[in-house]
Order: structure tokens, then C-alpha cells, then sequence
């Protein structure tokens, strides 16, 4: 049989009800009957100490206690002065009698002299019959002076027709109250259980609807505990899946795009060769490599985008010199941004070295995009400078470039994939739009962060803080 949550939590609930009421009742019937038999014990001596006070006038300095001896009648006053009714006197009552009649105060209350001898009854007998006694003696005071003591024989248990009943008569009012809130903790327990199931049961229906693809179920969240934050959590990642679904989506259109316009652009060429619109002159041969070259450099940014996702060649267990690293990309780029009338300014120490927990490879295809980037979208006689800092946590490195600049709405959207700010003029200088993401995605395996900015210069700013991990 498969046990739910329901049921688990229910059946625990329930064991713990009844394991603390057996014990309840097992504690409040051993408490009520202690109780019960100590009140019965202190009201006999109570009476005992009564018939104390009136048992001394009959007390002889001459005599001592030959009157009581002598005149059974005068014992058989106190006990009725005190409510005993005593039975019949007998001069030698048998050993059933002693069972059957213990459980009066007559035939447990035996009159001793101040020496501790008895005078009227027999302790020794009734000790001898019985288990779980107490002796308790209460002293009888004749102008001052103890001239005798009333001694009772008490049990511990409760014993008694009339005390048995009335404590049977409570333990069954008892076992019926415990019956009955048993019955209620059963109705209440099963309640509670549903109730605090029931956001469980919300995210059942939500976790089948999301894998039936429907991301705009939200639970109705209540309350501020576990369970609510839980399905809070949930409805954060349905939202999450329903973006990162649309973002696919806008990211297939995007790269179906891309890919269609050089392929296009392919077949209508190869079209018009074949048909002998044009002949295979060197120059739409060039044409045709220009535009299998675009299809080349596009896949193999998509490649790269692929890797830095996953960060499988992301190695960041040796140490680097940042510095090295731009400076040799810097002076690889040198002669080509010559060649457009770009500048580069270096601005920062060439001889200092800073270290790095990083991948090298990845640091230096971070470094090499961005001097890309500054190189397609810079125009001619423009300027790039290159700032690279070191503080007591972190490495800062900024490369920003002269006009054109970018619009204020622009910048947030520069490190989305495939996202252009002038797509013509983008394809035109050959551009695939990825560079930036598969920049932000090596800057985020290495626990750093990227952010672009307006630049000084007129152009962009883009600004990287690396962590430095201690050694």
C-alpha cells in the first residue's frame, strides 16, 4: 500500500495523541488515586486527633487505662462520636473477620499506652494480614503530659467499598472523556493535515500543468511560512521558464535570420552562374567567399557561445598576468586599427604584473573580442584607450572607444545575443552580434562582472571588475 504524505503525517500525528494520552491516563489515574487515599488517610486522622482530646478524660493518674479496659461501651461512645458505628465486640474475631472488616477505622485504630503497649485492639495481627500499611500514632495529652496514643493502621491503595466505587465511578467519566478527545484529535488531525497540504497539492497541479508547457500557471500564495516560500520559488521559476522560452524562441528566429540573408545571398549568386546571368569573374567569386566567410565567422561564435555557456574549457586554477595578456592583444591589433587611423592609448603601468586566478585562453578571447568590437564600430581617426587597475580585491579593466556612441535604451541590450544596435550597418562590417554575450559569459565564469557605458571619448565604455581570490 503506498502511505502519502497525508497519511504519513496523519498516522503521526495520531500516535503522538495517543502515546501522551496513555500516558496522561496513566499519570492522572496513579496521581488521582494517591490523592484520593492521602485525603482519605488525613480525613481518618483527623478524626483520630478528635477522639484524642475527648479518650484523655478518661485517663486515671491511679488507674491509667483500666476504665477503657473494663467498659468496652465507653470505646464504643468515641467511635460514634467521631461517625464510626462499631460492630458487635468479639473476643476472638477470626482471621476473616480481620480481611473483611479492615477496611473500617474500628478495626484498625488500637488504643496504646504511653509505653507503646496496646491497650484495646491487636496492631500485631492486622500487621501480619496486610501489605502496604503505615502505622501512624497521634498522641493522647493528659495535663500536658502523652499518656497514651491512638495508633492507625492505614494502606497506601485505596480500599473501601464506598472509595473503591467512587474511583471506578471516575476512571470510566475519564476513559469516556479520553474517548472522546481521541474521536476530536482524530477530526482535528485530519483537518490540519489537509490544511497544511494543501500548498503541496498547489504545486502538484502546477509542477503537471508546467510539464504540460503551460508557464503561466501562478499559485496562490498565503501565509509566510516554508510552504509559502516554496511556492513562491515555484512561481519564480515558472516565470523564469516562460522568459527563457521566449528567449529561445526570439533566439532561433534570430539565428534562422542571420544565417538566411549570406545564404540567400549565396544562392542567388551560384543561381545567377549557373545560369549564365554572370560569369565566374574574379570579383563575384569574391563575393561568394565573402559571404561564406560571414557564415564562418557567425558558427564559430556560436561555437564559442556553446562553450562559454557550459564552461567546460574554463580553467581557473592557474594564476595569469592580466597585464601580459592585454598587452600582447594590444600590440596584435596595433597595425590593422593603424590602418583605420585608430589610436591606442595605454593607461596603466606595462612593467606591473597582476595576478589572476583565470583561464588564459578565455581571458584572451575576452580581450580579443573587445579590441574586435572597438575596431568594426570606431570610426576612422578615432582613439581607444585602455585602463587596467588593481585593488585590494579586485582587478578593474575599462576599453573605450570613440564615437559613434550608443543610445541610452541601447546599452542594456549589448550583451544580449544577436542583438544589434544598427543590424545593416552591423552586417556591413561584419559583425555576428555574439561577441559582447560570449564576453559577459567568460566574465561570469570567472565570478566577475561587465557593464557597458557611455565613454569620455564619444563612443563605449566597457567596464570589467574581476575578483581576486585569496592565495
Amino acid at each position: 500500500m503506498r502511505l502519502t504524505i497525508f497519511h504519513k503525517l496523519f498516522i503521526s500525528l495520531m500516535l503522538i495523541s495517543l502515546i501522551m494520552m496513555a500516558g496522561m491516563a496513566l499519570l492522572i489515574n496513579n496521581s488521582f488515586q494517591n490523592g484520593l487515599q492521602s485525603y482519605l488517610n488525613q480525613s481518618e486522622i483527623e478524626k483520630i486527633e478528635t477522639m484524642a482530646e475527648r479518650i484523655s478524660e478518661y485517663y486515671s493518674h491511679n488507674k491509667g487505662w483500666k476504665d477503657m479496659q473494663q467498659k468496652p461501651e465507653l470505646w464504643a461512645q468515641l467511635l460514634q462520636n467521631i461517625g464510626e458505628h462499631p460492630s458487635p465486640s468479639k473476643k476472638h474475631p477470626e482471621r476473616k473477620d480481620y480481611r473483611s472488616s479492615f477496611n473500617r477505622l474500628e478495626a484498625r485504630l488500637n488504643l496504646l499506652n504511653k509505653n507503646g503497649k496496646s491497650i484495646i485492639g491487636n496492631p500485631k495481627n492486622l500487621r501480619r494480614l496486610h501489605n502496604n500499611i503505615q502505622i501512624t500514632k497521634i498522641p493522647v495529652i493528659n495535663n500536658n503530659r502523652t499518656v497514651g496514643w491512638l495508633s492507625v493502621i492505614q494502606r497506601e491503595s485505596i480500599k473501601g467499598r464506598l472509595a473503591e466505587r467512587f474511583l471506578r465511578q471516575q476512571l470510566d467519566n475519564f476513559y469516556w472523556i479520553a474517548a472522546w478527545a481521541a474521536l476530536f484529535s482524530f477530526i482535528v488531525a485530519a483537518l490540519l493535515v489537509r490544511h497544511f497540504l494543501k500548498p503541496l497539492k498547489n504545486l502538484d497541479s502546477a509542477a503537471k500543468s508546467l510539464s504540460n508547457g503551460n508557464f503561466d500557471y501562478q499559485i496562490d500564495v498565503r501565509g509566510k511560512d516554508e510552504l509559502a516560500e516554496l511556492s513562491l520559488a515555484f512561481n519564480l521559476l515558472t516565470t523564469t521558464l516562460k522568459t527563457q522560452k521566449k528567449s529561445r524562441e526570439q533566439w532561433l528566429s534570430d539565428i534562422s535570420h542571420e544565417l538566411r540573408t549570406p545564404i540567400a545571398v549565396l544562392l542567388s549568386e551560384i543561381e545567377a552562374i549557373e545560369d549564365g546571368i554572370r560569369k565566374p569573374e574574379p570579383k563575384y567569386i569574391r563575393s561568394l567567399h565573402d559571404q561564406v566567410m560571414t557564415l564562418t565567422r557567425l558558427v564559430d561564435d556560436l561555437y564559442s557561445l556553446s562553450l562559454s555557456d557550459s564552461g567546460v574549457l574554463i580553467d581557473t586554477s592557474q594564476k595569469v598576468d592580466i597585464t601580459n595578456i592585454i598587452s600582447n592583444i594590444a600590440n596584435q591589433n596595433e597595425v590593422r586599427l593603424a590602418d583605420k587611423h585608430i589610436a591606442i592609448q595605454r593607461l596603466y603601468d606595462h612593467n606591473q604584473c597582476m595576478l589572476l586566478h583565470a583561464d588564459a585562453k578565455s581571458i584572451a578571447q575576452l580581450i580579443g573580442n573587445l579590441f574586435e568590437n572597438s575596431y568594426r564600430y570606431t570610426n576612422p581617426n578615432g582613439q581607444i584607450n585602455i585602463n587596467l587597475q588593481q585593488t585590494l580585491n579586485a582587478i578593474l579593466l575599462t576599453i573605450e572607444d570613440s564615437g559613434p556612441g550608443v543610445p541610452d535604451d541601447a546599452l542594456p541590450k549589448l550583451f544580449d545575443r544577436l542583438y544589434r544596435v544598427d543590424k545593416s550597418r552591423s552586417r556591413a562590417n561584419g559583425g555576428s552580434g555574439l561577441g559582447l554575450s560570449i564576453c559577459k559569459n567568460i566574465v561570469k565564469m570567472h565570478n566577475g562582472s561587465i557593464s557597458a557605458q557611455h565613454s569620455e571619448l564619444g563612443g563605449l565604455k566597457i567596464a570589467i571588475s574581476f575578483p581576486i581570490k585569496d592565495n
